[in-house]
């Protein structure tokens, strides 16, 4: 499980920042948030990577445009 605590509209994408086991996320993965809707990563950024204990707990991620928000749950589909 996944939960979003940040979003940032970037033209037509949003960056969202995830808060959990995110070890198995790579770019092209598929996310699916509780209601079914699936959304395809674009781009992992590790945003925090020099601090060791948030390494696989908190990335970023780059997505489309889609409705999504802070606090939503995802799991990799």
């Amino acid at each position: 499980m996944l939960r979003v605590t940040d979003i940032l509209p970037i033209g037509s994408e949003l960056s969202v920042t995830l808060d959990g086991d995110s070890e198995k996320i790579t770019n092209g993965c598929k996310l699916v948030d509780n209601n079914g809707n699936v959304v395809v990563v674009k781009s992992v950024a590790m945003v925090r990577y020099t601090d060791p204990q948030y390494i696989g707990k908190d990335i970023t991620v780059l997505i489309d445009k889609c409705d999504i928000a802070v606090g939503s749950i995802l799991s990799i589909a």
